[in-house]
């Protein structure tokens, strides 16, 4: 056997110095037995890695990896983004043990181009959508003590922006604040909007989506806010900002408990009157919402999810940890829950022009997961009829449609890239 491999390496080697390679490819298929093909693969790559292949094969057989998806085949563009800096949060990249820094950043349309926003709070313009020519902007935010950006959101002539903040103080707090400026290229020029009092010590504050609505006639915008780990018990407490969905009226008058009992609501969206928001749980258990004014979703007295440290210190005695169950105990089941955690993140209406083949979809964005989601409700958005995973390779920290040019631009925050997703 083993003479037969080196017999088999010498020819391939040869016929590669003499002919063209993809000819070869093309012949050794149709000509050489499957057993064959199969040492001349354990030479070069070796079993264990072959190994390792079929394994995450067989975990996704029917599962197409984008630009490739069950009924429309994609175009799918990458462009690298330059002083994207790095996030604080450290995770693993999926192909390999070490971890790795994230470059965190937002996305946003205003019309003309498409505005970045990094978690370190640098801005960049893309003028009529060339993504190969990004401008740095300057703004004013200094001032603001901004420890990370959380998102970014266009609502009429102006640009909004949640952020955690740190107070001069030496103590451990971070804060919720919220900013905005008119959307002036020369100058992004901030006011607070919303300055937070109430102090978190999480290391990651969470949630902070924004997303236009009208509530009783009054034009604002509704906010997330996490609250997780030692702190989950504030999503219970109606006093407290944190573990809840906010609205805030644009002319700072109204500020409305919308709901609470979440954990870290990561994406957010209104579609014909429907609130939708998708929020990571625990240890198993992201959501996808929808969202009703004064109702109560549960986390932390019900989650399909455990706390991260279940695993090793469960007790068989006093089962889960999270109750098994929300209408039982008057909080609102979720539309659907993943487990396992997908590391859910945003979450698109994608309109039927599109694609003939994504009919009244959205699409939902994952990180851990590292895929697209692509997601039909049923008409009381109570339900999901379909849903088609669809694997990147890459952690997805936001998504935005762009009218006008019909394509779907993703936040690419491993290699700290801008995705842009056309049909063909």
């Amino acid at each position: 056997m083993k003479h037969k491999k080196i017999y088999i390496s010498v020819i391939i080697l040869v016929c590669v110095l003499i002919f063209n390679f993809n000819q070869i490819r093309v012949f050794s298929k149709s000509f050489l037995s499957h057993e064959i093909k199969i040492y001349i693969k354990e030479i070069f790559f070796g079993k264990e890695y072959l190994k390792e292949i079929n394994f995450y094969r067989q975990l996704g057989y029917n599962q197409l990896n984008l630009p490739n998806t069950q009924f429309d085949d994609m175009i799918l563009e990458k462009f690298k983004l330059e002083d994207i800096g790095n996030s604080s949060t450290h995770y693993k990249i999926i192909t390999g043990k070490k971890k790795s820094p994230v470059k965190r950043f937002f996305v946003e349309d205003l019309d003309n181009g498409i505005l970045i926003a990094t978690a370190s709070g640098k801005f960049q313009f893309s003028e009529n959508y060339d993504f190969n020519i990004f401008t740095g902007l300057k703004t004013n935010l200094d001032k603001f003590n901004i420890k990370e950006i959380i998102d970014i959101k266009k609502i009429n002539d102006e640009i909004y922006i949640s952020y955690v903040f740190k107070k001069p103080s030496k103590d451990n707090c971070s804060y919720i604040g919220i900013a905005n400026s008119k959307i002036d290229l020369e100058l992004l020029n901030f006011e607070s909007f919303y300055e937070g009092r109430e102090c978190t010590t999480a290391t990651n504050v969470l949630g902070g989506r924004i997303y236009p609505y009208k509530h009783n006639d009054t034009d604002g915008f509704l906010i997330t806010t996490g609250a997780a780990d030692k702190e989950k018990d504030l999503a219970q407490i109606p006093e407290s900002f944190f573990g809840k969905i906010w609205f805030f009226s644009l002319d700072k008058n109204k500020k409305i408990l919308f709901s609470r009992g979440h954990r870290n609501p990561q994406g957010l969206i209104v579609y014909n009157k429907n609130i939708i928001s998708t929020e990571h749980g625990p240890y198993g258990g992201d959501e996808i919402n929808n969202i009703k004014l004064n109702s109560n979703y549960g986390f932390p007295i019900s989650s399909y999810g455990e706390p991260y440290a279940f695993k090793k210190k469960k007790n068989l005695e006093t089962d889960y940890t999270y109750k098994k169950n929300h209408l039982d105990l008057g909080f609102v089941e979720p539309i659907f829950s993943f487990v396992p955690s997908i590391g859910i993140s945003e979450i698109e209406k994608i309109p039927n022009n599109f694609s003939k083949y994504w009919q009244e979809n959205f699409l939902v964005t994952s990180l851990n997961g590292r895929k697209i989601y692509r997601i039909k409700f049923d008409d009381e958005f109570n339900k999901i009829i379909y849903m088609e995973p669809m694997f990147l390779g890459e952690r997805i920290r936001d998504i935005k449609y762009i009218k006008k040019k019909n394509f779907i631009i993703l936040a690419l925050e491993e290699t700290g890239s801008l995705g842009v997703l056309r049909a063909k």
